[in-house]
């Protein structure tokens, strides 16, 4: 994978917190010399007035340039450490928002795989954003609602950064439909293509296989992003059984095979 920091613990100063903190730390770090450190004083009673049950967070303007262009990365990547005064999390731990260019396209998730006392690795796919390449803000925040009034929160954020695939790779392959009759005229799977350069386009060999021998077979020129491709068996159809589909883009490792079970069909004489 290729990487590209986004933002570092260094970085602390240019975040803009609210009813919390944000500032650089060494206490809990994963990959970098320093992580981010937000820390939460859960407030029933302060905080904005009309909202004194509110949302503690914090985030920062993407500056005009490069770094807002996410369209050549496949993932938005993380390393999150987080501490807190009581012994469980709630469903909900914290939530993430990024605009791109602003909250109608952009993107809002809960981060549920949060755990105490442990290093969770979050990637999230650049492919859920509808307009990657206008990247402006990005925020962490919680609800005060899922915790107890003076919970103490404290999370370590470590390489914030953008990632993608060195080579052609085949990512979500899967066959359009798992089961299918054995008159069907063509078997469609589907995939996104990572890897790959914008506007660049690389081979993309698909095979039918049963008992290791290819019963059918094709090859499309595919860019990056979600794709499609139709196989089409030998005149005369396939018979019943289970099936292996594999793919393989380029010179990259090929995807991991899916199944694919054949049915007799009620009209095939």
């Amino acid at each position: 994978m290729e990487k590209q920091l986004l933002f570092g613990g260094a970085s602390a100063k240019g975040w803009s917190p609210a009813e919390s903190t944000v500032e650089v730390s060494t206490a809990h770090v994963k990959v970098n010399e320093t992580a981010l450190h937000w820390h939460v004083t859960v407030d029933y009673y302060g905080g904005e007035p009309k909202y004194p049950i509110g949302w503690p967070r914090f985030g920062r303007m993407i500056p005009e340039g490069p770094q807002r262009d996410w369209s050549a990365w496949d993932y938005l990547h993380m390393w999150i450490y987080m501490t807190a005064s009581r012994p469980t999390l709630p469903k909900d731990p914290a939530g993430l928002g990024i605009q791109a260019p602003d909250k109608g396209s952009g993107i809002q998730m809960i981060l549920t795989e949060l755990k105490l006392g442990e290093w969770v690795e979050i990637k999230i796919p650049i492919s859920k954003i509808a307009r990657p390449g206008d990247v402006r803000n990005i925020q962490f925040h919680i609800a005060e609602a899922n915790y107890r009034h003076q919970d103490q929160l404290d999370f370590f954020i470590d390489d914030l950064a953008l990632l993608r695939y060195a080579q052609p790779t085949v990512l979500n392959f899967a066959a359009e439909t798992a089961v299918m009759f054995a008159d069907a005229k063509t078997v469609a799977v589907r995939f996104q293509l990572a890897g790959v350069k914008p506007g660049d386009t690389v081979p993309v060999a698909c095979e039918l296989r049963r008992d290791g021998k290819v019963m059918a077979s094709a090859t499309a020129q595919a860019a990056r992003g979600p794709q499609r491709i139709i196989i089409e068996p030998a005149r005369g159809g396939l018979a019943p059984g289970v099936y292996e589909l594999t793919a393989r883009a380029g010179d990259g490792q090929p995807a991991p095979p899916v199944a694919l079970r054949v049915v007799e069909s009620p009209w095939r004489k």
